[in-house]
């Protein structure tokens, strides 16, 4: 049978005042036994006393010590977390599980008035985490529960950034592939992993992407894995300014055109390149076409140029088609011998036919068509940025690495990408797209062949910058091909913003089975917050007051009562506003599985 007593958590000693009406009891008798004769029958009383008045002291002491602060700010050396951290598991932090006990605690600190704040220099109320009687162990959360992916919510300056050093040293020391997505660019985060990739004997496994550093930055090809041309264009057009979610008249003819680009590369047998594909959609892709033809012709039918010839006279005599951007007679030859005897017949190609429409469609039409798609293509390559996304592998005067997220997660590296988004959001929320879109890709390849490489680790910060479709496949499909994704944003409207629909940033943390949770300010976070977290039942008092005046033959009976009931009601298992009073590295943190975590984290020192 549940036990309906309620004694409130915080609340006034009054055992201190029964203890000492106990020992003035004491007293007496203590001074019986020793004046009055007889006094040797007082001795069980005086016992009997003292006892009463230790258990009402420590009583009365127990609830002064209730109300104690938690620890605001810990430094941890990186030797000590490396100890403290168990196969299988990742340490973070100290802490306690969460239950209704500590919502009824938390309930009660509230209605007793005292002060939320103790100290203007640290924000928040440290008495939150001081709910479980000052007491905490090391919080350790299972790997495997960590594969189901997480989101973490985080106002500025709430720790967001240490929280991740925390969780990318363990992982760089466990050997995951690891990489972190930073469009900030947080140097001390980018000077931690290679640190750690020094204590941990893998200083050759680290890599550095940044393109405010060029020279200093790893040449990264995020067009290098791809299973259909598709997949290129997919990757360009998902950067295209959209209001019906990529599905208007602009948009898809920009992905046409990067599709048939795309094909007529590989005709060539040349792999597509951000580069190649500006080159040809801005300039015209008349000699793609021209080359695709050659090529494709003489891997069919080696003997093509002597049923071609006469196109060639036809040409130099200026009777061939007319084009509007082609003045090269063999290159008017060789489309017209094309279209006249191959084109959609059994020796053709679906993508030479599709670029020949392409090339044949009129200039002042497709330019306005592509009028969007020229800006990005323009963004993507210019200066340095130019080849860091597009390496030239025949440049001998480069020294500098060239990698795709293939080669990465199948040599196991820590790559740390910096998109410099203070300096030019535009371009860095571009660059986060498409190398988020090649791990895709990637995890696809993993899925589809069943190796996996091991553990891969990926940790995007400020998501809402960088988040898009292909980001959504990974956390609905990545678990299957070893990817743990641990993704942060300051609020859920940001995701919103980014997406353009409730709907699908609602899918984006719905893919993440864990939620962590520092202080947030936003009331639709915080509300999505506690809904993650649920509802539980606490104890409330209520109090009656009534009185009444009768008069009947000239006697006026007056008559009053009052009464006191204790009843159950729903409330939030963690008070929403509290959302806003935690301390910075405090958080509150919801596991898969229904675990439910108050914690803290330190601040890790060299």
């Amino acid at each position: 049978m549940a036990n309906n007593n309620y004694d409130p958590y915080i609340r006034k000693p009054y055992e201190l005042y029964i203890a000492g009406a106990w020992f003035v009891a004491t007293a007496t008798t203590f001074a019986g036994y020793i004046v009055l004769p007889g006094g040797n029958s007082m001795l069980i009383p005086w016992v009997c006393f003292g006892f009463m008045t230790l258990q009402s002291a420590a009583k009365g002491l127990d609830l002064i010590g209730r109300g104690k602060l938690g620890e605001m700010l810990t430094f941890l050396d990186v030797d000590k977390l490396l100890k403290l951290i168990k196969p299988e598991r990742m340490w973070f932090g100290w802490g306690f599980d969460w239950t209704p006990i500590h919502t009824q605690r938390a309930v009660d600190y509230m209605l007793s008035g005292v002060k939320m704040s103790h100290d203007q220099e640290h924000p928040g109320s440290p008495w939150i985490h001081g709910l479980n009687m000052g007491k905490e162990n090391e919080v350790l959360i299972p790997l495997k529960s960590l594969e189901g992916h997480t989101i973490m919510f985080g106002t500025t300056g709430a720790g967001k950034t240490r929280a991740y050093e925390v969780m990318v040293t363990q992982a760089i020391h466990r050997g995951d592939t690891v990489i972190m997505i930073d469009p900030k660019g947080d140097k001390e985060l980018r000077d931690r992993m290679e640190l750690e990739c020094k204590r941990a004997g893998r200083d050759r496994s680290f890599l550095f992407f940044h393109p405010a550093f060029p020279r200093s930055s790893i040449r990264l090809d995020p067009m290098r894995n791809f299973t259909r041309t598709t997949e290129i264009a997919s990757r360009i057009a998902a950067l295209l300014p959209s209001q019906t979610g990529g599905s208007d008249a602009f948009t898809a003819f920009a992905f046409r055109a990067l599709n048939l680009v795309a094909q007529g590369l590989l005709e060539k047998g040349k792999r597509p390149s951000i580069k190649q594909l500006r080159y040809f959609i801005e300039g015209g892709a008349e000699s793609l076409l021209v080359d695709a033809i050659e090529c494709h012709a003489n891997r069919v039918d080696p003997d093509w140029k002597i049923s071609a010839e006469p196109f060639f006279v036809k040409a130099k005599a200026g009777k061939a088609k007319k084009m509007e951007t082609i003045t090269n007679p063999d290159w008017l030859a060789i489309i017209e011998w094309y279209r006249t005897t191959w084109s959609n017949g059994p020796k053709g190609s679906e993508g030479i036919d599709g670029l020949l429409s392409l090339v044949e469609h009129n200039r002042m039409h497709f330019s306005k068509m592509i009028a969007s798609l020229i800006p990005v293509l323009n963004m993507l390559t210019s200066g340095e940025l130019g080849d860091l996304l597009s390496p030239d592998e025949e440049d001998e005067n480069d020294k500098r690495p060239i990698l795709d997220t293939s080669n990465i997660i199948a040599g196991k590296h820590v790559l740390y990408v910096g998109l410099d988004s203070l300096s030019d959001s535009i371009v860095s929320s571009a660059i986060g797209s498409i190398v988020l879109a090649d791990f895709a890709s990637v995890a696809g390849m993993i899925y589809n062949s069943g190796n996996k490489p091991g553990r891969i680790s990926m940790f995007v910060d400020e998501a809402a910058e960088v988040v898009n479709l292909p980001f959504i496949q990974i956390l609905n499909k990545g678990r299957g091909a070893g990817f743990q994704v641990v993704m942060a944003t300051q609020t859920l409207p940001d995701i919103v913003a980014r997406l353009g629909d409730e709907a699908r940033a609602r899918q984006v943390v719905g893919n993440c089975n864990n939620l962590i949770t520092l202080r947030i300010k936003d009331g639709d976070t915080q509300k999505f917050v506690v809904e993650t977290f649920g509802q539980t039942w606490i104890k409330t008092v209520q109090q009656s007051i009534s009185n009444a005046v009768n008069s009947s033959e000239n006697i006026i009976n007056y008559s009053g009562n009052s009464g006191q009931s204790l009843t159950f009601g729903e409330h939030d298992l963690f008070p929403q506003h509290l959302l806003g009073h935690l301390p910075n590295f405090h958080y509150i943190a919801s596991i898969a599985g229904g675990r439910v975590i108050k914690g803290r984290l330190p601040i890790i020192t060299h």
